[in-house]
């Protein structure tokens, strides 16, 4: 009902009614409540509050409403108490405890393995063909998003729910929505304080399986990385194809579009991929020993790394068609850094390394480049290449966004005056309202009067201001 009244939609008087059926659910499981004055003033003041929600918009009321249902559910715990240092503690502790349905579903999971009959021919299936199903549908959601191609292809066959209705934001949506509405109803408002003595196991009881040891059985992982290894293949061959061979695009498709919509998701994809990869080679040996399954890990990471590779290139067509800002930039650095993170958990399984080597390389690998990194004029190459790329000087593109490079500071400066030369002319009398700041000398009173402040004085704000001086 959460999904239906607000997923995706903005919240109206669909909330007040919300509130009316979370009273009486509550009021269904917890009749003792309304047996209290407190308790039924609490209802009747909420039931005001979603009327009220109805009538108008209101966060204050949804405020209040939260509280009001928390505090029905202190009630059902044993009282409101007059205290309110008392009260204030129990609310926190309530909403400290809101995802504690999840771990009774663990708790009722590992219940069930320690009563679960002889496997039988359900549960073999089951386990499997649940991950590689699971996952299919969940890189089909990936690839879709990223490549427009892939998009009409699922058109043609039409999975109207999967793509239209199934998203991860949905998925988190109905966890969260579940949790909230269970811990309500069924509240838990402070840690048990003693616990239990265990029952003596008998000695030949077998140990209860673990979710990942049920899920990644061998036949289940074999089967995922055939799968995986198909469906990268087809990625991999459109953009072969379509951004590397610079075939003809299907009619109503253009390269910017393909470009700019792929980049990203194809780099969830990858991390997806190297969490399933380090969970398998951590997984039973047989799994993880197997050359088969070897075989394929390796074949499936080579496909990610030319994933990731066809991604930069992707951003670069997007860059070559706008402009180059510094999320950009950071997008190029992200993007090699999850190439390399592949690589390294290639070379981590031929040389048998731990996961702690692993760690080990990836964080020596990511500060090597972010050291390299601030010795570089990120500002000033955004600039020089945004003002050579500019569709006033190369006639290509778009014309140049002044107002970014304003935002660069003084590192925009030499690549402006190249401007100023060459592309000031050139601009549109619509596009003229920062032509100022173009000028040679608006750069020379802006470095001018930073420097004016010793603290605020850098080298190369120096260099720069002697260079314009040489000029004026």
């Amino acid at each position: 009902m959460a999904d239906f009244l607000f997923y995706g939609h903005q919240a109206g008087w669909t909330s007040g009614f919300f509130g009316f059926l979370l009273i009486g659910a509550f009021t269904i499981h917890n009749p003792g409540t309304l047996e209290t004055r407190a308790g039924r003033i609490i209802s009747l003041l909420m039931i005001v509050q979603c009327g009220l929600l109805v009538e108008k918009t209101s966060l204050l009321s949804i405020f209040l409403i939260v509280i009001g249902t928390v505090s029905l559910a202190i009630i059902s715990k044993g009282g409101l108490q007059k205290d309110a240092m008392a009260w204030i503690g129990k609310l926190a502790s309530f909403f400290l405890f809101l995802l504690h349905p999840l771990s009774k579903a663990a708790i009722a999971y590992r219940k069930y393995q320690r009563r679960v009959m002889p496997q039988n021919t359900l549960e073999i299936f089951m386990r499997g063909w649940l991950l590689p199903v699971l996952l299919f549908f969940m890189f089909l959601l990936l690839f879709s998003s990223a490549n427009p191609i892939i998009t009409r292809w699922v058109s043609f066959v039409n999975p109207e729910f999967v793509v239209k209705h199934f998203s991860l934001g949905r998925l988190f949506f109905w966890v969260l929505a579940g949790a909230a509405i269970f811990a309500v109803i069924r509240p838990k408002l402070r840690a048990q304080k003693a616990r239990r003595l265990a029952a003596p196991k008998e000695a030949d009881e077998p140990k209860p399986m673990g979710l990942t040891e049920w899920v990644f059985t061998k036949e289940a992982v074999l089967r995922s990385l055939v799968i995986f290894n198909l469906m990268f293949a087809c990625q991999t061959a459109l953009d072969i194809n379509y951004l590397w061979a610079g075939a003809d695009l299907p009619k109503g498709i253009t390269y910017a579009q393909y470009a700019q919509q792929g980049a990203y998701p194809l780099i969830v994809t990858a991390l997806l991929a190297a969490v399933f990869v380090l969970i398998t080679q951590n997984a039973d040996p047989e799994i993880s020993g197997s050359r088969i399954v070897r075989g394929l890990i390796y074949l499936w990471v080579m496909q990610n790394v030319l994933l990731v590779v066809s991604s930069i290139y992707r951003t670069n067509m997007y860059v070559e068609v706008y402009a180059l800002t510094y999320w950009r930039v950071a997008a190029f650095i992200w993007m090699g850094l999850v190439a390399m993170g592949l690589c390294w958990i290639i070379v981590r399984s031929l040389l048998n390394k731990s996961n702690s080597w692993l760690i080990n390389a990836n964080v020596l690998t990511l500060l090597g480049v972010l050291y390299i990194t601030s010795f570089v004029n990120i500002g000033g190459m955004i600039a020089h290449y945004n003002v050579m790329h500019s569709k006033e000087i190369s006639g290509k593109g778009i014309y140049l966004d002044i107002n970014y490079l304003k935002s660069v500071g003084s590192a925009a400066f030499p690549a402006l005056k190249i401007y100023a030369e060459r592309g000031w002319q050139k601009r549109p009398h619509s596009l003229s309202a920062d032509d100022e700041y173009v000028s040679i000398g608006f750069m020379y009173v802006t470095l001018h009067r930073d420097l004016q402040n010793w603290r605020r004085w850098t080298y190369s704000e120096y260099r720069l201001l002697k260079s314009l001086e040489s000029q004026e």
